[in-house]
């Protein structure tokens, strides 16, 4: 995209990111593990705080091995752009067409299938019906969408530390598995990170 001017945010490791022009170089993975570590679901309207990592935590449990760093990453972008609810998405094309810029930056960098496979956004769904019964109060009015069966899951409120440190070892856990089944040579973790241009997570 080039000719257009920068639009830029500043992210945790204090890169600069350009919404309009993603690159891999801009992909770093504390970034991902703080921001999503801290943003909440629903637009704040939970019981307690509840984040997009909790989530995105919930969605892997669901997914084959050979799914599981796409189901803790399917909302990395969020990282950069933040959650928006998903009915307001459906009014902001803008927003969906930045957002499926970083998504596959994003794939790129962590060798993510894309677009997204059906089973991840199956398991999303799941996840989210478990999440209306479970983390929201009684809805008096219609969904915007469909639900699948709940997924069987138990969610509990978990201090934002907590699940932080718990999405960064599964992360750097599945990242290490990928490059070891993409490339059996490289087995080492801090080679396999580094190469991503990775930072280690800070908590």
């Amino acid at each position: 995209m080039t000719g257009m001017h920068p639009v830029h945010i500043h992210t945790y490791s204090g890169i600069a990111f350009d919404l309009r022009d993603p690159q891999p170089a801009m992909v770093r993975l504390d970034d991902i593990i703080h921001s999503l570590s801290l943003m909440n679901r629903f637009n704040g309207a939970a019981l307690f705080p509840y984040s997009v990592a909790q989530h995105s935590l919930h969605v892997a449990e669901l997914l084959p091995a050979e799914l599981r760093l796409e189901g803790l990453l399917h909302d990395a972008a969020e990282a950069y752009i933040g959650d928006m609810v998903s009915p307001l998405k459906q009014v902001m094309p803008e927003y969906k067409a930045v957002e499926a810029r970083i998504s596959a930056v994003v794939a790129e960098v962590f060798g993510l299938a894309y677009p997204e496979p059906a089973a991840v956004k199956q398991a999303d769904l799941a996840v989210l019906a478990a999440e209306r019964e479970q983390v929201l109060g009684p809805s008096y009015g219609p969904w915007f969408k469909d639900f699948p069966e709940p997924a069987p899951i138990t969610i509990r409120p978990r201090d934002w530390l907590e699940v932080k440190a718990s999405f960064g070892q599964a992360l750097q856990t599945e990242i290490i598995k990928r490059r070891a089944a993409t490339d059996p040579r490289r087995t080492d973790a801090a080679e396999s990170l580094s190469d991503l241009r990775l930072q280690e997570v800070r908590v």
